[in-house]
């Protein structure tokens, strides 16, 4: 049975409180259960398994199951395949080396706005700093925004992905070295974003600015992993960036990080 978005709520804040999904503290376990479409009761194949904010690394098989380790505190499990509404479930505390057979979950796919709403609300149960990414992605139309959903189904290099994007073809970046990588310029033509027919005079390289919301050290675009990136935020020039992020004359890009909360971070 696929539990409701607002009957999950107080258990989900619960455990997001007290508790971290990781190996260290009390052993492992093992946690297993069957992923099924909602509407046919059909299997759902290649769903991605998270405990806590981060992902297994493992996938339902064909037959929509999963077996997979898990810590013996109280956690929470997250199963996604882009299409469908994600489904969170509270997994309750289990003895070292015990199995703990979690029965079928069920997947609503995709289809209406309200579903898309109810989306949403699972990633911000799972995610609470993406209420104001989901917030922001309704009132600023000209931004780009890449949902986990999207990020799931592209995957690849985060920087190459940002710059495939209309308007962003351009955008340079300090990386890890130091250089400035503007996209191959001398073959892309204008690296400037600020007219789409500019003048040799405003041809000159623009530095856009990244923000994070992580917590640790910052890095350069090309050191992010898209693996740790919950969702990406960016505005193609300081006109329609919001006045909270402003700091770049060109392009700004925010990054909702798994390790993160509000964003406040310049690296």
């Amino acid at each position: 049975m696929r539990p409701s978005t607002v009957g999950l709520l107080f258990a989900v804040t619960a455990v997001l409180s007290g508790v971290e999904a990781t190996f260290g503290q009390g052993g492992s376990r093992t946690i297993k259960g069957t992923l099924v479409d909602s509407a046919d009761h059909k299997p759902i194949s290649q769903a991605v398994i998270y405990l806590g904010r981060w992902s297994t690394a493992q996938r339902t098989g064909d037959d929509g199951t999963f077996h997979v380790p898990a810590p013996t505190d109280r956690t929470l499990m997250m199963v996604r395949r882009p299409g469908y509404v994600p489904a969170v479930v509270v997994v309750a505390a289990g003895d070292s080396g015990s199995e703990m057979d979690l029965g079928t979950t069920s997947m609503l796919k995709v289809k209406t706005d309200s579903d898309r709403v109810e989306a949403q609300n699972a990633d911000i149960l799972m995610y609470p700093e993406l209420a104001q990414f989901y917030d922001q992605k309704a009132k600023f139309r000209q931004g780009l925004f890449l949902t986990p959903d999207d990020l799931q189904r592209v995957g690849g290099s985060l920087f190459t992905l940002i710059r495939q994007k209309p308007n962003f073809h351009f955008i340079c970046y300090v990386t890890r070295r130091g250089d400035w990588d503007c996209g191959q310029q001398e073959s892309r033509g204008r690296t400037s974003i600020m007219n789409p027919n500019p003048r040799s005079a405003e041809q000159e390289r623009c530095l856009m600015v990244v923000l994070t919301n992580a917590i640790g050290p910052q890095h350069t675009l090309d050191e992010f992993q898209m693996s740790d990136v919950l969702a990406v935020e960016a505005y193609p020039h300081p006109g329609v960036t919001p006045p909270e992020f402003t700091g770049s004359p060109c392009a700004t890009v925010i990054l909702w990080m798994r390790n993160g909360g509000p964003v406040t971070a310049h690296p």
